[in-house]
């Protein structure tokens, strides 16, 4: 159910209290209310006043169709450019337009998406280091210089957990480099053999996390070792 609002035609009110502008494609026929669903079958199209210019309220006994009130004779009011309908100028700035649905100067009804935090712990954290406050996406401290692999605030404790495990990394990168070349020469076959089953296997998912390069490096001095003790073994038998 719809009933036409004053004398503009292109402007009528739901049920459910929306005040809609007769959609230019939906002239002379039923169309839905944006705002319920609800079916409308508008009044016979006349053509529209000219737009007036925002003034001093002359439109007594006017309804503003954002705050639903009535206007008073001294009251200043903004009328629509688009659809002719009468607001309280303090309604139509609050807003930022007009409070008539399908409208062009209705604001939009598209809900702002609110950007993410940059991070869950403020705008500043403690550099584990130092102990000044750094930014939160920092990854290094622009008072000592120091470098995180990651924005999350880190503790003392955390960094030299962190410098270990990459000391550690690097020496057993040095290991399979060093069996690697002692596996070329033939002679040290066995010992090379023996360390690098006890080795890299061992270490198998700390090389690994460094790419396959050095479990490559590793299996291939194996290998090789191998192949040179099964080679040595049968010339002292044969």
């Amino acid at each position: 159910m719809s009933t036409q609002q004053g004398d503009n035609p292109d402007i009528v009110s739901c049920a459910c209290g929306a005040r809609i502008r007769i959609p230019a494609q939906s002239a002379g026929r039923k169309f839905r209310c944006p705002k319920c669903a609800a079916e409308i079958a508008p009044p016979p199209i006349r053509p529209s006043r000219s737009a007036a210019a925002p003034a001093a309220s002359t439109h007594a006994e006017a309804t503003c169709s954002i705050c639903q009130s009535r206007i008073g004779a001294d009251e200043p009011v903004t009328v629509c450019p688009e659809c002719d309908q009468v607001h309280h100028r303090d309604c139509w700035n609050e807003v930022g337009g007009c409070g008539t649905y399908g409208c062009k100067q209705a604001p939009s009804q598209e809900k702002e998406h609110a950007a993410p935090p940059l991070s869950a712990w403020g705008d500043m954290k403690t550099c584990p280091i130092c102990a000044e406050k750094i930014k939160a996406i920092a990854v290094k401290c622009r008072y000592c210089g120091a470098q995180f692999d990651t924005v999350d605030p880190l503790t003392l404790a955390d960094v030299r957990r962190k410098i270990y495990r990459s000391d550690a990394l690097e020496m057993s990168q040095k290991v399979v480099i060093g069996l690697f070349v002692a596996s070329l020469f033939g002679c040290l076959a066995p010992i090379v053999l023996i360390a690098g089953l006890c080795f890299v296997p061992r270490k198998h998912a700390q090389l690994a996390k460094e790419g396959p390069l050095y479990l490559v490096l590793g299996y291939a001095s194996i290998g090789l070792s191998l192949l040179y003790s099964i080679l040595m073994l049968g010339f002292a038998l044969f």
